[in-house]
């Protein structure tokens, strides 16, 4: 049973898209998969083709100990945010309901905004991070900051996304490889960004749902984390 933590503080780099990814996969698995988020978008059900009422989410769970938990697949299920404005009790509570919640699951995926006044005590109970990040300067000048502000062992994955192939990205690129080299961070090949995903986006599907060859990098590059994800004790 593990806690995986989606984490970036740059917002838009496909958290909630690689969250639903790497969920959906462990769910196909015969993995009894939960994701929570921290995103009162929901971005999550929009992906999955999910259109709901939202009720009473994470905030009733965390303060109440119930609330709406939505089927997004076989396996897979989602606890909905209703709103980001998180207080003093929630914050004081949420740690606790995580780990009684993970009695119940094999692994919990938390898909997580930069919200500051929540994301210390995702970092602190979860037992894997991984960073999703564009070929930029600014994220990677984002993962150093993470590097240097979490346990560090946790980290286990970094996934370059959207990656369009340009000179500027293959340099950064070689840069991240740097600043890993002699950890066991597992920085994946890029994802590249292409028009079959965003297809598969518009129909709702994952990349699991599509027999496509254009999809089968995609895959293989998420495999390469559910690897890792799986070895983990």
């Amino acid at each position: 049973m593990s806690i995986i933590l989606v984490k970036n503080n740059k917002g838009g780099v496909g958290k909630s898209w690689l969250t639903l990814q790497l969920g959906h996969a462990l769910a196909l698995l015969g993995k009894n998969v939960l994701i929570l988020t921290s995103d009162s978008q929901n971005n999550i059900l929009d992906f999955s083709g999910i259109d709901v009422a939202l009720g009473d989410g994470l905030e009733s769970w965390v303060t109440k100990g119930s609330g709406d938990i939505v089927r997004l697949r076989d396996n897979l299920n989602y606890i909905p945010l209703s709103n980001n404005n998180f207080s003093k009790i929630f914050r004081n509570k949420v740690k606790e309901r995580i780990i009684l919640l993970k009695e119940e699951y094999d692994y919990i995926l938390i898909d997580s905004v930069p919200t500051l006044k929540v994301d210390k005590e995702f970092e602190e109970i979860a037992d894997i991070i991984v960073i999703p990040g564009f070929m930029d300067i600014v994220t990677l000048q984002g993962v150093n900051k993470i590097l240097e502000s979490v346990n560090v062992k946790k980290v286990k994955a970094i996934i370059p996304n959207r990656f369009n192939n340009t000179a500027y990205e293959k340099i950064l690129l070689e840069d991240f490889k740097a600043i890993l080299e002699g950890t066991d961070i597992l920085l994946t090949s890029p994802i590249r960004q292409s028009a079959i995903i965003s297809n598969l986006i518009a129909k709702n599907k994952t990349v699991w749902e599509t027999n496509s060859k254009k999809i089968e990098s995609v895959q293989e590059i998420l495999g390469s984390v559910l690897e890792v994800i799986l070895n983990e004790k």
